[in-house]
């Protein structure tokens, strides 16, 4: 059952970035994060309560509790919002694959450099692929050259009923930037919730990091977005539509993950959850509209087997 936990939660993470996806174009990135996260908060102090962590929160130092908000603040608050933006400027097929290559990679990697982690040689082996995958993601084909056609002058065309797909930006230097920023701030907030956490347990650590990063993404919208932040808020289906996003992502995705650590260990969950870019293409081409194309598939694949080598 672990290992069909890690495989829905890849599926709930997937699903949640195509709806991000939509909603961005609509929303500004710091609202839908805050209040994303927000509704997935809601449920946390009962599944706390539920797995008997509770006790660890009350026990915890002072010093160990502000650093898990930390760390909340800096990955769900800076990091998703930074993730929510890419979807909207780049489009999930790149965003969501070197994301969580990045992520990922990144974690291990300096897992070991930082927090005495074990060493494998699928550490380097599955960088390579993580960033032979990325280049192929980001960097368009160049265009081949071809002789213009010589121009030939014809009516106007009659309006055009069906909406085209959306074309995505191409990765700029403030692309690459953002994309990132995206990994390198997941990853940071990661290591820096494994240095600090200290006895709190998985669900415990959830249930403070969560509402931490909606309170900061909420107050920054109250104080300088109030008319983005109210905008959602006078439209009950766009609402409902993040209050899902929230459930499903922050709340159920994060509760199978940590039954599949627990249940399956750790090494397969992340081989498995690792799928999740594979997952999100076809939901991409389905709900989204976009094109997928042999770069972006092969450079999803090449991600895909260089997290596998690098968590195995």
């Amino acid at each position: 059952m672990g290992e069909l936990a890690a495989l829905l939660a890849a599926l709930t993470w997937s699903a949640t970035s195509v709806a991000l996806t939509s909603l961005s174009t609509r929303t500004s990135p710091v609202v839908l994060s805050g209040l994303r996260l927000g509704f997935g908060a809601l449920a946390m102090p009962l599944i706390l309560w539920a797995s008997g962590e509770s006790s660890t929160i009350a026990d915890a130092p002072l010093s160990t509790v502000a650093q898990v908000v930390a760390s909340g603040a800096l990955g769900y608050g800076l990091g998703d919002t930074l993730y929510i933006l890419a979807l909207n400027r780049l489009g999930m097929q790149r965003t969501f694959p070197v994301s969580m290559a990045l992520y990922i990679g990144l974690t291990v990697i300096f897992g070991v450099l930082l927090l005495d982690e074990p060493f494998s040689w699928g550490l380097p082996a599955g960088a390579l692929l993580i960033g032979a995958g990325i280049s192929l993601i980001v960097i368009p084909a160049a265009a081949p050259d071809r002789v213009p056609p010589p121009a030939v002058a014809v009516p106007d065309a009659a309006p055009v009923l069906v909406r085209p797909a959306p074309v995505c930006a191409t990765p700029g230097p403030a692309g690459y930037a953002l994309l990132g920023g995206v990994g390198i701030t997941w990853a940071a907030a990661t290591l820096w919730l494994a240095a600090a956490s200290g006895d709190l347990g998985a669900i415990a650590a959830g249930t403070i990091r969560t509402p931490a990063g909606a309170v900061a993404l909420l107050g920054f919208a109250l104080a300088f977005q109030r008319p983005a932040l109210a905008a959602p808020l006078r439209d009950p289906r766009r609402l409902g539509a993040i209050a899902l996003a929230g459930f499903v992502g922050t709340t159920i995705g994060s509760l199978l993950y940590v039954y599949a650590v627990v249940t399956a260990g750790a090494a397969r969950t992340a081989i498995l959850s690792s799928t999740s870019p594979l997952l999100a293409l076809p939901l991409s081409i389905a709900f989204l509209g976009e094109r997928l194309t042999r770069r972006i598939l092969a450079g999803t694949l090449l991600c895909v087997a260089g997290i596998v080598l690098v968590v195995l």
